[in-house]
């Protein structure tokens, strides 16, 4: 259905006519991770919510999704379930969502175009030269788009990484003879893509603070690597390699962990599984026969979501839904989480500066995961993502203000699989004004005293 899912089978076809000796592979899992399958939910409240009966490629960030149709942009508040129609002109595609600004590749402008749903400002951005592709050929994180581009057709791709607030365009790759790059991922300061080397793939990053690439997996002549997702520190891909001792070809799920270096084999079998795998949090959400898949890094639990022969890609999601398109049917929100409730904070709400004071934080999650929490004191200084704690259980965190005036706490709590609650918070003020307060005992002797005083003049003058 879609140019990957024919690179991935190129691959393996290109495995099978050079070891024709091939059978089914067994039932082989990776040594490294103990799974567990379950046909249960993970959750009681995982109702299925149905967006629109149109099959579009679509995105989700915090409490939106958003899909196009034409020149339109559909913005969908999850919290409201509402759907706001945005005209943006042109034959806009692909729509992207990060931090409340859309970006969308517009295919009669032949570029980016931006759209920011808090102030509703339209932006024209780069030009570019791709004649088309799928959505998997871009991704927007914060102020940066992370793209293809041909040089001269669809096997010619190179990624390059645009800066939406100077518009400094710049090539990532180069990619010598025959060889091309595709499907990049951005998150924060690393972009990761697939590079192509004739039949096999692999995974390369780069570091947009130090200018380094690293060369993620080497793969073999007998294994591919790709779909590279991020999150936070980690990339996670499809593999396949081909098994020589047994003649099979085994597929499955790794991570590779950015400051450590170290790769994972998460799962691994002789089911076509883990295509075009998307991380958040701890969850990675992946394919595997006709069937959508969710996955927990932190109890290596797996579970099926949805099976359909009609599957789309990609699959998007946050810390508390998955989002996924089924062709002639139409765009689904699954909720996997709840996120916890807003910490209350309780603690002293004046005092003297540069004086240390204890305050305490609470919060409750309503699926009873363990929490993480962030604290703004108001002066510049954060805790930040304090944990883990068992939900519903008070922490203690000691502060001192160097500076005079009101200041605001802020605290939010995160759950274990990302998912961010509402804010709470505290006014402090920074110093107390200390009353006066009477001496009652001293103030008898002053007027007893001054009173003698007063008759001993009277006395003197005779009056």
């Amino acid at each position: 259905m879609k140019i990957k899912i024919m690179s991935l089978l190129i691959c393996t076809l290109f495995l099978t006519i050079i070891f024709p000796g091939l059978t089914t592979a067994k039932n082989l899992v990776s040594d490294e991770t103990s799974v567990t399958y379950s046909n249960a939910d993970l959750r009681r409240d995982q109702d299925l919510i149905k967006i629109t009966e149109e099959h579009p490629d679509c995105d989700i960030d915090n409490y939106f999704v958003v899909y196009a149709e034409n020149a339109n942009l559909y913005i969908y508040n999850i919290k409201t379930g509402e759907t706001d129609e945005v005209h943006m002109g042109g034959d806009i595609n692909f729509p992207k969502i990060s931090e409340n600004k859309v970006i969308s590749y517009d295919f009669s402008y032949m570029g980016f175009k931006m759209y920011n749903i808090d102030t509703g400002e339209k932006t024209d951005l780069i030009v570019t030269n791709w004649q088309g592709g799928d959505t998997d050929s871009f991704q927007f994180s914060g102020d940066y788009i992370a793209y293809e581009n041909y040089d001269s057709d669809l096997y010619s791709t190179e990624i390059y990484l645009y800066d939406i607030v100077t518009g400094e365009n710049i090539q990532l790759t180069d990619s010598p003879g025959e060889d091309y790059t595709e499907n990049p991922c951005i998150y924060e300061n690393i972009v990761a893509w697939q590079l192509n080397e004739g039949n096999l793939a692999d995974i390369v990053m780069y570091n947009m603070d130090s200018k380094k690439y690293t060369r993620v997996t080497n793969t073999s002549p007998f294994e591919s690597e790709t779909y590279p997702s991020i999150y936070d520190n980690n990339i996670v891909y499809s593999y396949f390699y081909y098994d020589k001792l047994n003649g099979t070809i085994i597929y499955g799920l790794k991570m590779y962990n950015i400051d450590g270096g170290d790769e994972t084999t998460i799962f691994e079998g002789e089911e076509l599984s883990a295509n075009s795998p998307e991380i958040f949090g701890n969850i990675i959400v992946y394919s595997r026969n006709d069937c959508l898949w969710l996955f927990n890094l932190s109890t290596s639990y797996e579970m099926p979501i949805y099976e359909s022969s009609y599957l789309v890609q990609p699959w998007n999601l946050n810390g508390n839904y998955i989002l996924f398109t089924i062709l002639n049917e139409g765009v689904y929100l699954y909720k996997y989480n709840n996120p916890p409730e807003a910490p209350l904070i309780n603690g002293q709400t004046n005092g003297k500066v540069k004086e240390q004071y204890s305050y305490t934080f609470i919060a409750d999650d309503p699926d009873g995961d363990n929490l993480f929490y962030y604290i703004d004191w108001g002066d510049g200084s954060v805790e930040d993502w304090l944990g883990p704690y068992p939900a519903n259980e008070q922490i203690i965190v000691n502060h001192s203000w160097s500076v005079k005036g009101t200041h605001i706490i802020v605290a939010r709590a995160k759950d274990m699989y990302g998912a961010i609650g509402d804010n709470g918070t505290l006014e402090v003020t920074m110093p107390k004004n200390k009353s006066f307060i009477f001496n009652f005992p001293l103030m008898t002797w002053l007027f007893d005293s001054f009173s003698q005083i007063f008759l001993f003049i009277r006395l003197i003058h005779g009056n």
